[in-house]
């Protein structure tokens, strides 16, 4: 069983390796310009490809994008672990397929895979395959049965075989996209340090995130050269002022991470609401982080957080991600393409898309002076 002690040193250690000799992928000239698409769950599966590929041709591409964000999760035909396929997925092939579509349109296509926490969505009442197959590996929430099950579930940081599998599933992701830059998620860890937990119990939450973090960037960074991104909600400190409302911050000790985990990670700041400041893109800027501030279909609040991104910026300032959380393939394709029925999108896909306008348009502005 390791200690809090032998943690802080794999984590001290982590971040030094972190870094020196640190690899980074070919990346977007000018600002990143970036769109997250949602294709996991009940919107992944090969259905939403060919609206996406027209949105990206005739929409994202002449608004300036040049990032895609492709959240696949479970949602693949995985050979190492075909136990661990969610019901719709996209093939090796088809993401391949992808992949070139937009290297030709000159976008680059970045997968993302949820780690740690997001292991089920309470909303759908849904619990995703690892957690299913193999549930000697949840963090067990120290919660009263009905509100654990209301809960996010997250894995055990320290179980020791969890990343054998995990690696395996983002290994074949990163190989059928070609990918040069892998998201790992890590947003929204409602579960952690455990006192239900043998492993994790009374132990830091800041240095059981920070050993997550630093084992995926070992993996990505280090072994294999790629950029990693990650969200950075459970980095911020939610009891101090702007940081953030409900999930957009932590409450639950995991922000002193921020001094455990390698400074080459980008880190995507995502706030969804209007606000006078958004103080924590100054604050991973002056932690030596690049920023790439995330927002989702609220246009007012999506422009705000450009323009208070944009005002004394570092050159660690990337661009602007746009998010969609769509729950339908092809949804969110349409809605920028003008089209669907506006009964569905009208709740999220067609203000995402409207958002998506707008920053790209506030990102286009030259600036005054």
């Amino acid at each position: 069983m390791l200690t809090s002690s032998r943690i802080g040193v794999a984590v001290c250690l982590g971040v030094c390796l972190g870094l020196v000799d640190v690899a980074r992928a070919a990346e977007p000239s000018g600002a990143w310009r970036g769109v997250h698409i949602m294709a996991w769950g009940p919107a992944g599966g090969p259905e939403g490809i060919a609206p996406l590929k027209r949105a990206i041709a005739e929409v994202l591409v002449p608004l300036g994008v040049n990032v895609i964000v492709y959240e696949v999760d479970y949602n693949f035909e995985f050979q190492s672990h075909p136990e661990l396929r969610y019901p719709k997925v996209i093939t090796k092939a088809q993401a391949r397929d992808l992949a070139a579509f937009c290297r030709r349109h000159g976008v680059r296509l970045i997968p993302q895979f949820n780690c740690l926490g997001h292991q089920s969505w309470v909303r759908q009442n849904v619990v995703f395959p690892l957690m299913t197959q193999y549930p000697e590996l949840e963090e067990v929430p120290n919660l009263p049965k009905q509100r654990a099950d209301k809960t996010l579930k997250s894995w055990c940081p320290l179980h020791p075989k969890v990343n054998r599998i995990v690696f395996a599933l983002i290994d074949e992701l990163i190989d059928a996209f070609g990918a040069d830059a892998f998201h790992v998620g890590m947003d929204e860890v409602l579960v952690i340090a455990s006192d239900r937990c043998p492993r994790c119990r009374g132990k830091s939450p800041a240095m059981l995130f920070a050993q997550a973090v630093n084992d995926l960037h070992r993996h990505l960074v280090k072994e294999k050269g790629l950029t990693m991104l990650m969200w950075g909600d459970r980095l911020l400190d939610a009891s101090k002022k702007g940081m953030g409302r409900g999930w957009e911050a932590s409450e639950l000790g995991t922000a002193k991470a921020i001094e455990m985990i390698p400074k080459d990670i980008i880190i995507c700041d995502w706030h969804y609401s209007v606000q006078k400041d958004y103080p924590s893109v100054r604050a991973f800027q002056a932690k030596g982080f690049r920023v790439w501030p995330a927002s989702w279909k609220n246009a007012e609040a999506a422009v705000a957080l450009v323009d208070c991104a944009q005002r004394d910026a570092t050159e660690r300032m990337l661009g602007h991600l746009c998010t969609s959380w769509v729950l339908t393939p092809g949804t969110f394709a349409r809605a920028l393409l003008g089209e669907g029925d506006p009964a569905k999108t009208k709740a999220r896909a067609a203000p995402a898309a409207a958002a998506v306008r707008a920053c790209m348009r506030r990102l286009s502005r030259r600036p005054e002076g």
